[in-house]
């Protein structure tokens, strides 16, 4: 089932963090109101995630099974014109499966570095999944990193989701 995402120009009202564990790694939700205003990936957990709201237990269970649920988020509109061209992409990769830096920047008249520093300015990791675009010869960066713990996560993420794309065969 797909997300629905419904993108706000603008917010008012105070800076909350809201914290998703999914693959040993935790989402962290920054939100004024009920709009994310970013969510990125921390490693490692920085804290429980025991409590967790109705909305983040949402957010979690499409992360891990989205073809068994729905989910809407608002997200604050930002980035350039092209960079949101690119995350719109990003959204039309299907869960388990993956598309070249070179592929994508073919499909929309772009450059391989251009789409990869879209995918590298994407303040919503966590949602907008930058993590299925991946080097022609290799896994490619994650979240800035070209090796370390973030593109380890990138690893987890797409094996996670192949074999969840796998099972539903």
């Amino acid at each position: 089932m797909p997300m629905q995402i419904v993108w706000q120009n603008d917010v008012v009202g105070e800076l909350t963090k809201q914290r998703i564990a999914v693959l040993n790694a935790e989402l962290v939700l920054s939100c004024v109101g009920e709009v994310i205003v970013d969510a990125s990936w921390q490693l490692p957990i920085a804290q429980s995630s025991a409590d967790q709201s109705v909305f983040t237990k949402q957010v979690q269970a499409y992360l891990l099974n989205p073809g068994g649920n729905s989910l809407e988020v608002r997200l604050l509109s930002q980035g350039t014109p092209y960079s949101q061209k690119i995350w719109q992409a990003l959204l039309e990769i299907p869960f388990g499966e993956v598309l070249s830096y070179s592929a994508l920047a073919f499909k929309m008249g772009s450059g391989p570095r251009a789409v990869a520093q879209a995918c590298k300015n994407n303040p919503y990791a966590g949602i907008i999944p930058c993590h299925r675009v991946v080097a022609k010869n290799g896994i490619g960066g994650f979240m800035g990193q070209s090796k370390g713990e973030m593109v380890a996560l990138k690893h987890r993420l797409l094996a996670y989701e192949r074999g969840m794309f796998e099972s539903a065969k």
